[in-house]
Parts: C-alpha cells; structure tokens; sequence
C-alpha cells in the first residue's frame, strides 16, 4: 500500500465549518470549505490561515462505501495508514488499499463483478479537523458550479441526490 495526493490544487479549511455528505445509491457528495493556502502567518500554522469564504464540492461516482467520522487532525497519527504518510486537509488515494481488498472478498458471491471491476475502484481519503472522510468510488468530479453558502450548496444538490 501507499499513498498519493490528489486534487493537489485544493485543500479544505481547517478554520472552516463542519464539511457535509450528500448520498443517494449512486453518488456521495462532499461538500466543504476551500482554504487559501497562499495565505498564512509567519507559523504556518493551519489555524492561523485565513479560509477564502468558498465552498467546493465533490461528487464520488458509484461508490461502493463510505465513512465519515473519527480520527481528528489531534489523533491523526494514531490512523494505520498516518505511516504511509497521511496528512491533514489533504485530499489523498490508497494505491493498493486494503480496504478495497476486503470489500472485493466479501463480493466473491456476487457473479456479476468481475476484476476489471475492483481495478477500476479508488480508495480516496480525505483527514478533515474534527472527522475523517473516505470513500470507495469508481471516480470522482470536482464541480466546477457552486453556491455563495453552505446551505444554498446543500439544498442545491439535494436536487441532484
């Protein structure tokens, strides 16, 4: 296993409200505030970077699981993949996730899925400030639309789930 960022060009708030989930049997949306990482005091500390007041969203295609809850930023470190190099705010992939292998062990009934199908999954983990968020998924979109408030963000795509 390993891990690799993505969406290198993002990164959530680490002063910014809770971040919400959207899901539907299809797709699970994240919905969360975009922190500007040019932006910072002399300590470079996160909770001292100024969050742009944006909001982004991500919709994870035909995701197989998510999780949404602990650890935190305070007990990252105690996280079995934090050795493979897990960062906070980061938005990141497991490259040969065990958790992929699991669930494609619990799928050896299913007749219809084929290899081709769990090569084709993603591992996506996303260390927030209270929470953690992960998802098995067969790809994602960053969406380009969003809204000037979290709720308007919300009601917005609770249309499309």
């Amino acid at each position: 296993m390993e891990i690799k960022a993505i969406l290198e060009h993002i990164r959530c708030s680490a002063a910014a409200p809770t971040p919400k989930v959207l899901a539907n049997e299809h797709f699970v949306y994240l919905i969360f505030f975009v922190e500007d990482i040019s932006v910072q005091d002399a300590e470079n500390s996160p909770f001292n970077r100024v969050p742009v007041d944006q909001i982004a969203s991500i919709r994870f295609n035909r995701y197989i699981q998510y999780k949404f809850g602990s650890p935190n930023d305070e007990t990252l470190e105690d996280h079995y993949y934090y050795d493979l190099g897990l960062e906070p705010f980061v938005f990141q992939e497991i490259v040969d996730s065990d958790w992929i292998a699991e669930l494609k062990e619990l799928d050896v009934l299913d007749d219809s899925r084929d290899d081709n199908h769990w090569d084709q999954q993603h591992h996506i983990i996303i260390p927030l400030k209270d929470s953690c968020f992960e998802v098995v998924c067969n790809g994602y979109t960053l969406i380009d639309e969003t809204c000037q408030t979290m709720r308007e963000e919300v009601l917005r795509l609770a249309e499309l789930v």
